[in-house]
């Protein structure tokens, strides 16, 4: 990816204990884009995430935003930088005892020392932005799925975040939901100014507004390019994972001995 990096990540190893979930992984996260991060569950696409915006720390290599090596800053150096990135968890994560207006609002009475008609005002705009300012005295209870999720959405971007990561933005969402929500997506993108990464295995409705991706397996890299370079991509992982085929390089099985062995021998149970 050519364009000039906002993101970067050199060389990551990160493991949880004795599970390795990264080893050696790189990447160029392009400002200004939509970059996709895709791969199969258990791949540590949230992990990702949770490295980029300072959650935890690198065991080895760097991370980078803004050049900035996360590594190195000050507690208070990263609680700033934060304030510049948003983040759409995969559930939305809204506060069930809060209203639609006051889950928006929560960031700004948190992270700032606006009144309450500026916040007032402010809330309404982006509730307006992703099509819910009728809703702003409703309840979390009181909204489906979609409804829900781009309540969140507003909540993210309420600060005018730089960066935008999105979790799994389009899980458990019907088909009339997911294209509000990736519409929703590039119209922010396009009028913030953001930088976005989307964390998704929603590959085909992903790739349509992605301008580059990446797909991570195994700790590692292992494609990496524009939607139509993918689509042209004859590496077997690829077209497995692009594809959906249940089997290939990874195998339906888990690894075991013989059947026949397992059936015929005697002994404890596994």
């Amino acid at each position: 990816m050519a364009d000039e990096a906002l993101i970067r990540l050199e060389d990551v190893h990160f493991g949880y204990g004795p599970h390795a979930v990264f080893s050696g992984l790189s990447m160029d996260i392009p400002e200004g884009k939509i970059t996709a991060i895709m791969g199969p569950s258990g791949t540590g696409k949230t992990t990702l995430l949770e490295l980029v915006t300072g959650q935890h720390p690198a065991d080895r290599g760097e991370v980078r935003v803004h050049g900035r090596n996360l590594g190195s800053l000050s507690r208070g150096e990263l609680f700033r930088l934060r304030r510049e990135m948003g983040l759409l968890f995969q559930d939305g994560a809204l506060f069930s005892d809060l209203s639609v207006f006051e889950n928006v609002a929560f960031p700004l009475r948190e992270h700032t020392r606006l009144s309450n008609t500026l916040i007032r005002h402010l809330v309404l705009m982006k509730l307006e932005a992703v099509g819910l300012r009728g809703a702003a005295s409703l309840n979390p209870s009181e909204l489906s799925g979609g409804m829900a999720r781009r309540v969140a959405l507003a909540r993210s971007v309420v600060l005018d975040p730089v960066m935008m990561f999105y979790d799994e933005p389009l899980v458990g969402l019907d088909p009339i939901a997911m294209g509000v929500i990736l519409r929703l997506i590039v119209h922010l993108h396009e009028t913030l100014g953001m930088t976005s990464v989307i964390v998704t295995h929603d590959v085909k409705e992903v790739l349509r507004i992605a301008d580059g991706s990446y797909i991570i397996s195994e700790g590692r890299v292992v494609a990496q390019g524009s939607p139509s370079v993918l689509a042209q991509s004859r590496d077997p992982w690829v077209r497995q994972f692009l594809e959906g085929a249940p089997d290939g390089p990874v195998p339906f099985n888990y690894p075991a001995r013989d059947f026949a062995e397992d059936l015929f021998t005697s002994g404890a149970l596994p």
